[in-house]
């Protein structure tokens, strides 16, 4: 009796063990299975978070990327601004030069410039000079003439400004005639002599470069036959001065005359005009003596010149 239920109690205990060990494995694989699932999920959060750092990371360096790409190309803009700004400075450079060369060579025409407008100066206020002396002379000529001819008792009328002294046609001839009146030789005979030796003197000779006799006509007829009939008076007049009736002057001073002595004929180009401007016909008739210095027109040119020019 002892033995059975001995038995019944080393069975009951093997059965105890077991359930026991199952329980402990079973909670060993569900304590397994926990580590496992807790390893698993914190291995899936470590994956997914290195993944969102990851992308991150990737997103950064695209960004970095698309930043150095923007540079690079803001670098290559600036390398060509710098290349075009480096191209206009090296024209500008270029252009400068030539510009500081077409200065330089300004300033040395404007210097050579400079330097003929100072030569001009010096030789205009010389020609200047020389003319103030001439223009001086001939007026302190025109005096002498009055008043020789005022001392000789000849009732002359010298022009002021151009020295020249008209004699009235009628005096020398006679109307729509060529031959010397005697009146006409006795006023020569007087005036011919004071004129030479004024103009001869030793202090106007070598000033003196002309004396010019001009025979004038009235207006009436025609142009030509008064041309005609004013160079025959004023070369009759003429011939008479050179001419052995001449008294008063020597051979030699009929010389010198004829040297420097031009006749002209102007007809009635020049007629003189009564106060209300009709044609005086008694005084348009008439033998006109001038004289011409030497470099007249030039004289006459020059002052018009430095007159313009204020000098």
């Amino acid at each position: 009796m002892r033995k059975g239920r001995n038995r019944r109690s080393a069975k009951g205990s093997n059965g105890s063990y077991w359930i026991s060990y199952s329980d402990m494995m079973a909670g060993m694989l569900f304590t397994f299975a926990l580590i496992l699932f807790a390893a698993i999920y914190q291995l899936i959060d470590l994956q997914q978070k290195k993944t969102i750092e990851l992308e991150t990371k990737e997103a950064q360096l695209s960004t970095q990327q698309s930043l150095l790409i923007d540079q690079e190309a803001e670098l290559k803009d600036k390398e060509e601004l710098l290349a075009t700004t480096t191209l206009m400075l090296r024209e500008q450079q270029e252009e400068l030069e030539e510009n500081r060369t077409a200065l330089t060579s300004a300033q040395q025409s404007l210097s050579l410039q400079q330097s003929k407008i100072q030569e001009q100066a010096a030789l205009l206020a010389a020609q200047q000079k020389r003319i103030d002396k001439l223009v001086g002379l001939r007026s302190e000529i025109i005096e002498s003439l009055r008043d020789e001819l005022r001392g000789a008792g000849l009732d002359a009328v010298v022009d002021r400004n151009t020295g020249a002294i008209g004699f009235s046609g009628s005096v020398l001839f006679d109307t729509g005639r060529n031959e010397l009146k005697d009146s006409g030789k006795l006023l020569l005979n007087r005036f011919i002599p004071i004129y030479l030796r004024t103009l001869m003197s030793g202090e106007y000779q070598e000033y003196i470069g002309e004396i010019i006799i001009e025979g004038h006509t009235d207006t009436s007829g025609s142009y030509l036959s008064n041309l005609k009939l004013s160079q025959e008076r004023a070369l009759t007049v003429a011939t008479y001065c050179l001419g052995g009736e001449m008294t008063g002057i020597t051979l030699a001073e009929k010389q010198l005359l004829q040297d420097i002595m031009t006749v002209n004929g102007r007809s009635y180009s020049d007629p003189v005009y009564n106060a209300d401007h009709t044609v005086n016909m008694e005084a348009s008739r008439r033998v006109v003596f001038k004289f011409r210095m030497k470099d007249a027109e030039m004289i006459d040119q020059m002052s018009t010149i430095l007159e313009g020019q204020g000098y």
